[in-house]
């Protein structure tokens, strides 16, 4: 039940991004969807209204970076307001623009061609520059940077003992404090998806009880606490837009789009590099309570080489990691899994840049098709840049990596 719950949940974010979750995308489709990319198209969402549409003000909104990852990190977009200078007396019209501009004030972008746009990000004002220059007055600006969730969970620092006696609930009672409430009661959270980390049985504790164990944070922040939360189980924590999720990494197999070779695709660089690949984890500790030693090993079982040369100097290299804070076998067998896959994923790296792409999303797979033996392969995204300037140029640029050939 839990298992079919987390799926429904999955497909909930799928279909809130525009994401048809019956089969890959395809570049084709994207093309006639989008009547061949022609009319590139951005739009922004300030406190919930368009500054572009404001009747006392002539404004624009120009020249959008959309940064969004799927790694421990917060996704960022900056963009500038132009028109909000009044050359005559040399000032900033910051008292008709405090609606839109405001610390705090939630921020919606989306992206897309002709009539056809898709919701790119969803954050807050985090930061506010005016910019002027004598000689080019008219391109005096003010420029935003947003933020999204982790933004705010980087600010929050404490040292306490947490009520949670496994680690997802722990996660859950740190987004349920009012912070992260408020931010969903103003629109800038719309879902938050907590998968059960593997210390929490299905269905809670056998006979009604629970254990007596110590969840603390000790001088960390809240972001600080839940990326560690999720190296310990090999978790991802991220949002997408305004959706939240906390999930055993990689969970979403399932390949979001298909891309072959076509005009859309304006560049790339793909390779692959053994240096640091290890055919074998290790990870020991000490259980003191039992006095034994505890080891787990995990092999890399994927393919790196298009020959045999590779395979036997890869199978020959071991990575042994020792933690005393490791305190059972199950922690060692996820710990070890973790290292193994963040290990094999540097085999492969991808940069593309592809005409702008708004349904591309960090922490989903795609697969290349037709490319060639070695670049054909499936990827994961880790992060995504949609680019949109004042000339109508929009791009969309992904990274991603891959554990085989």
């Amino acid at each position: 039940m839990a298992e079919l719950l987390e799926m429904c949940l999955i497909l909930d974010l799928e279909i809130i991004k525009g994401v048809l979750a019956m089969g890959a995308l395809s570049l084709p489709d994207l093309d006639k969807k989008y009547e061949g990319f022609y009319y590139p198209v951005a739009r922004t969402y300030m406190g919930g209204a368009n500054p572009e549409e404001d009747k006392k003000l002539s404004l624009s909104v120009e020249d959008y970076v959309v940064e969004l990852t799927s790694d421990l990190k917060a996704s960022i977009a900056t963009f500038s307001i132009l028109g909000a200078f009044d050359a005559g007396t040399g000032a900033f019209m910051v008292k008709d623009l405090k609606k839109y501009i405001s610390l705090g004030t939630d921020v919606k972008i989306l992206m897309g061609h002709s009539a056809n746009v898709t919701e790119v990000f969803k954050g807050y004002v985090a930061r506010v520059d005016f910019t002027y220059d004598f000689e080019s007055p008219a391109l005096a600006a003010v420029k935003i940077t947003a933020m999204d969730i982790k933004g705010i969970m980087m600010a929050n620092n404490s040292s306490r003992r947490l009520k949670a006696n496994y680690y997802s609930d722990a996660v859950k009672e740190i987004l349920d404090q009012s912070p992260y409430q408020t931010l969903k009661n103003n629109g800038i959270i719309d879902n938050i998806t907590i998968s059960d980390t593997p210390d929490k049985p299905p269905g809670g504790a056998s006979g009604g009880e629970t254990p007596d164990i110590r969840i603390e944070m000790v001088a960390e922040s809240d972001y600080e606490f839940i990326a560690k939360t999720a190296k310990k189980f090999n978790f991802e924590f991220f949002a997408v837009g305004g959706n939240v999720a906390f999930r055993k990494a990689k969970m979403n197999t399932q390949v979001l789009m298909d891309i072959i070779p076509h005009p859309c695709v304006l560049g790339y660089e793909i390779g692959y590099d053994i240096t640091g690949v290890v055919g074998e984890v290790k990870v020991r500790t000490l259980d003191i309570g039992k006095s034994k030693k505890i080891e787990v090993k995990k092999k890399n079982t994927g393919k790196v080489s298009l020959g045999s040369k590779a395979k036997p100097l890869i199978s020959s290299q071991a990575y042994v990691y020792i933690d005393s804070a490791i305190e059972s076998q199950k922690d060692a067998e996820n710990r070890a899994e973790y290292i193994l896959e963040d290990i094999s994923y540097r085999l492969g790296h991808i940069h593309m840049e592809l005409k702008g792409l708004p349904e591309l999303v960090p922490g989903r797979f795609i697969q290349l098709k037709d490319f060639g033996d070695g670049i054909s392969n499936k990827y994961y995204i880790t992060d995504v840049t949609h680019e949109y300037y004042l000339n109508g140029n929009f791009k969309t640029t992904i990274e991603g990596k891959a554990a085989t050939l």
